[in-house]
């Protein structure tokens, strides 16, 4: 008998899918990944001078890179053995690496191996904007709630870049510049590019969410349907959200260091 993407033993139970409504958005289910964020950030800025000078600081950082790299690739490893969760969506093709939080998780871990500040650049904008809007609107994984496998994966993948970042923020000690925005835009544009490349060919596709095939609320939802218009305000959407975190992180560092005065170490040096 010839295999099939689709394998019994683990399509049923915790590696497989459930009904359409085991995930609810705004529910506890989705107010604990966010709190468990939150959580995590606070810790790494309170505990960031342990973790700097504790001898253990490069094992953590590849600790942190290999999980995310797990987690993302678990994703695939999942999809071969239980298929795509829809008997009427058997194409491989629509799960290619085409989504941000992917390319996040993989140029994340580089960054946090290499210590690279280059590749923050990217990540720090990018995490911070389109990676938390998957975290507000879940729209994926409507099938499946805290019983099952892809549910951890989904915010672990989201989770963790976000982390990694605030990691090299208060840790390694990148301090992002507004002059490179340019490098997150060109990394998405190339992405975007490349995934209406691929909605456009393959059937079924909805890559970045811009073919609008995906059920469920996206932030695509609310764009006009023509693909150039779309891009069109995406740009200006993402340069408009990058120049913000920018001055909300000047903010944020402004009064940290005001309150923080004669009291502990800077949260960031004066540029």
């Amino acid at each position: 008998m010839e295999p099939t993407l689709q394998n019994d033993f683990f399509s049923e139970g915790f590696f497989g899918y459930g009904e359409v409504g085991n995930f609810k958005p705004w529910s506890l289910a989705h107010f604990i990944p966010l709190i468990l964020l939150c959580l995590g950030i606070f810790f790494l800025y309170f505990f960031r001078n342990k973790i700097k000078n504790n001898k253990h600081e490069e094992t953590i950082r590849y600790v942190i890179a290999v999980t995310m790299l797990l987690f993302e690739m678990s994703y695939f490893w999942r999809l071969l053995y239980v298929g795509s969760g829809d008997s009427s969506k058997t194409n491989l093709l629509t799960k290619l690496p085409l989504q941000v939080c992917e390319w996040t998780c993989i140029i994340g871990s580089i960054m946090l191996m290499k210590k690279s500040n280059k590749l923050c650049d990217i990540c720090f904008y990018t995490c911070l904007t389109a990676g938390l809007l998957p975290l507000l609107f879940p729209a994926v994984i409507s099938t499946t709630g805290p019983m099952y496998f892809r549910y951890y994966q989904y915010w672990a993948e989201h989770i963790i870049p976000i982390w990694a970042v605030f990691y090299m923020v208060f840790v390694i000690g990148y301090r992002p510049k507004l002059i490179n925005i340019y490098k997150p835009c060109i990394f998405l544009f190339i992405l975007a590019v490349l995934a209406s490349i691929a909605n456009y060919y393959i059937p079924e596709a909805d890559y970045l969410y811009l073919a609008n095939n995906t059920s469920g609320l996206t932030i695509t939802s609310w764009l006009p349907e023509k693909i150039f218009l779309k891009f069109l305000v995406l740009i200006v959407l993402f340069l408009s959200a990058f120049t913000l975190i920018y001055f909300i992180y000047r903010l944020i560092i402004f009064l940290f260091n005001k309150y923080n005065k004669n009291k502990m170490t800077p949260l960031a040096n004066k540029e």
